[in-house]
């Protein structure tokens, strides 16, 4: 066995021997790192904040037009609470504020849900601080990014993983009201969270056998009711509204595997150590190139989650088998979304823009740094390190598209609003996205 003080293992542990191992607001400071990232990132948007897709088209219009009567109106077969909510009160201030307002709200709730990894609640999955807090920023980086992060739109993916965070929290502490809410909020916004309803079973079952009283895994069946019931009133909705489901099962097994097996291991083995450019060129290399990568790969993390204590283990692994259940989900209720380039073999840069890159990925990240954590922190800290420097060729959340003059498309929404009887389509982002704006009633006579 090494001397702890041999220079080697000093070398390895100097890095983060920082006075970071236990800190007294982790969550905060990670919230706090998080935010001033994503601004960073976001600055070319928020000096030319705009629009994106339903953020103007769905969200917007529908508040004009019903106020906070849109709140339980479903969209794309299911709800959108949390969204609505936020456009309603966004829409309470002037008009000209709605874009720039929009996006530092979602920008902070992005935030505020990346950084959960870091709470003290998850110290017994990692134990250092240090280390969560930089987990909590690498998925600020992560692939996707680009269209999740600062919108209406996609906040639906990023409340989904606040479910998977708190489903990992210390099972010795009960679920608080700060978990309650974001379970709320994702159960509302998000019916993609009834995948993680199994999980939070799996916690129930552990701390009753633990020995723990009936009383205190009452939170965990509430959780687990609450995804569920509202995926049944998602599913009743979905029906409802004629969305075609798509044609994945019908597909031959050897094609479905195919995908599967190829999406599987760039989401959890391959882009989190590789990053873009290295999975490129992992798919490039020849059969026998990438066996002995991913095998190699594969066995560092079998042997780093051996050492993370059972049933750290187990609830963790049972959280990432049930987030990976997202893919299959997608490409069913989504009809084409399983032909996307974004799923499978990796072998399209532009793709690491595209939403649906980030499915999964937040999982892999979370295993790989709790199983590098287990050899040494400074492991899984450089790990988190790599993620962000791999990402700097896509550094810059470039803005919307080609809709950047908020001011005057706030002055067509008033100018329309006012008018009695007027009707407009007031452009946003992407290219062919509209706002459909109506005007006061006419007057009567």
């Amino acid at each position: 066995m090494a001397d702890s003080s041999s220079p080697w293992s000093r070398l390895l542990r100097r890095p983060i021997d920082l006075g970071w191992e236990q800190l007294r607001a982790p969550y905060a400071t990670a919230l706090g790192v998080c935010f001033a990232v994503l601004a960073l990132r976001s600055h070319a948007r928020l000096a030319q904040a705009h629009l994106w897709a339903e953020d103007g088209t769905v969200f917007l219009a529908d508040v004009l037009a019903h106020g906070v009567g849109a709140t339980f109106m479903p969209y794309a077969g299911y709800l959108h609470v949390v969204p609505r909510l936020l456009a309603w009160g966004l829409s309470l201030l002037p008009i000209e504020a709605f874009a720039l307002g929009l996006a530092w709200l979602t920008l902070g709730i992005d935030a505020a849900v990346f950084a959960l990894v870091a709470r003290v609640r998850c110290r017994w999955l990692v134990p250092h601080d240090g280390v969560r807090i930089l987990a909590a920023v690498a998925l600020c980086f992560l692939p996707g990014t680009w269209e999740v992060m600062g919108n209406l739109a996609n906040l639906h993916s990023v409340l989904f993983y606040g479910v998977m965070l708190v489903a990992l929290q210390d099972l010795e502490r009960p679920l608080g009201p700060a978990d309650g809410a974001v379970l709320l909020a994702a159960a509302t916004s998000a019916g993609e969270g009834v995948l993680l309803a199994p999980v939070f079973l799996l916690r129930g079952v552990m701390r009753w056998r633990a020995g723990q009283p009936p009383r205190a895994v009452l939170g965990e069946g509430a959780a687990a009711v609450a995804l569920t019931v509202l995926a049944g009133v998602n599913m009743v909705l979905f029906r409802q509204s004629g969305m075609a489901a798509s044609d994945f099962a019908a597909w031959p097994l050897p094609q479905m595997a195919v995908h599967l097996w190829n999406t599987f291991s760039v989401r959890y083995v391959l882009h989190p150590v590789l990053g873009d450019g290295g999975t490129l060129s992992y798919f490039r290399r020849p059969l026998g190139v990438q066996v002995t990568v991913a095998g190699g790969l594969v066995a560092v993390l079998v042997m780093g989650l051996r050492r993370v204590p059972a049933r750290q283990r187990a609830l963790l692994l049972a959280a990432c088998a049930c987030v990976f259940l997202l893919i299959p989900l997608t490409w069913y209720v989504r009809s084409g979304a399983a032909g996307y380039p974004t799923f499978g073999a990796f072998r399209d840069p532009g793709v690491v823009e595209d939403r649906y890159m980030l499915f999964a990925l937040p999982a892999g990240l979370v295993l790989w740094v709790a199983a590098l954590a287990r050899f040494r922190p400074v492991f899984a800290a450089g790990l988190c390190v790599c993620v962000m420097v791999l990402a700097l060729p896509r550094w810059t959340f470039e803005p919307w598209g080609p809709e950047r003059d908020w001011a005057r498309t706030a002055h067509l929404i008033r100018e329309a609003r006012e008018t009695p009887g007027a009707e407009a389509a007031v452009p946003i982002n992407p290219t062919g996205w509209w706002i459909r704006v109506r005007g006061a009633s006419h007057p009567a006579p």
